[in-house]
């Protein structure tokens, strides 16, 4: 993976670990038959995306997201053995999914009414939010600086949609993984990089020549996506993710991921936990500021 993004994930971020979740558990719900049968899991995950998701220095995936994804295994096979992962970006997950070369994404998917035509949505994982990352000396403060400004975004991220609907006059590219934008930005090739706040926050912390700014926006619940109409599998998924739910599992994985406890605890209600639900009601991807 890119080397900046990565030696920010080293330097601020430790390696999310699975020991002080609970052993595998059971749920009611039985494991859908073609993952019994095939004896694996193989679910889409970020790998350019610290500190969500990511390749280590070891070659294997890390990041909260993918946390997340082992302890969802373990609910299948009693262990992470039974896992196999595909790395997938904004643009081609969702074809992944459709076309069976995944059984389930889990790569920062935000709730659209579009996308949930095209997918099932599990029981809501987490808020993201938009902001920018500029150059410390950047005059760049909100987004209504950005008018004929260079902005990155991800190819197919409701960010680029977001962009183009409320913010036309900024001259946006767009990236096909957060790596690639985030050496764009450092090549100075672009005024801004427009992306998730705990990615800006993360390159930050080693980038000491760039910063965050810009009002939170494009406020998105996330959750796994599942091949539509396999309600088999949406069923299962639903179930586990609700004792993870009650393992606080969702903000462990993250907070053992962002090392920053300042950080850490602006997300404190923006995951579900045992006394917080969440729904996709309030999802605002593809809201323009008011």
């Amino acid at each position: 993976m890119n080397r900046i993004a990565f030696a920010s994930v080293a330097a601020a971020f430790g390696l999310a670990s699975l020991s002080s979740f609970a052993a595998a558990s059971k749920v009611d719900v039985p494991i859908p038959a073609e993952i019994k049968a095939a004896g694996y899991l193989t679910v889409g995950i970020n790998c350019t995306d610290p500190p969500a998701g990511y390749v280590g220095f070891d070659g294997k995936p890390a990041g909260y997201e993918y946390t997340m994804v082992k302890r969802i295994a373990e609910f299948a096979f009693g262990s992470g053995d039974g896992l196999r992962t595909q790395c997938v970006n904004d643009s081609n997950r969702i074809p992944f999914l459709q076309a069976g070369k995944i059984d389930l994404l889990l790569a920062s998917l935000a709730y659209t009414p579009a996308r949930a035509e095209q997918l099932d949505y599990s029981n809501p994982i987490w808020v993201s939010n938009l902001q920018l990352i500029v150059p410390k000396d950047s005059k760049v403060s909100d987004y209504g600086d950005l008018a004929g400004k260079t902005v990155i975004t991800p190819t197919g991220s409701t960010y680029q949609t977001w962009l183009q609907k409320c913010y036309p006059q900024a001259q946006l590219t767009t990236v096909q993984t957060a790596a690639e934008g985030s050496t764009m930005l450092t090549q100075g090739r672009a005024d801004a990089f427009a992306y998730i706040d705990v990615y800006g926050f993360n390159f930050t912390q080693m980038q000491k020549n760039f910063k965050v700014v810009g009002t939170l926006a494009a406020s998105a619940v996330q959750g796994v996506g599942v091949k539509k109409g396999n309600k088999a599998m949406l069923d299962w998924v639903n179930a586990v993710l609700e004792q993870m739910r009650s393992e606080d599992a969702f903000y462990k994985a993250f907070s053992q991921e962002v090392k920053d406890p300042t950080f850490v605890a602006k997300y404190r209600h923006l995951v579900p936990g045992p006394d917080t639900k969440m729904d996709y009601s309030k999802s605002g991807a593809l809201d323009c500021l008011k």
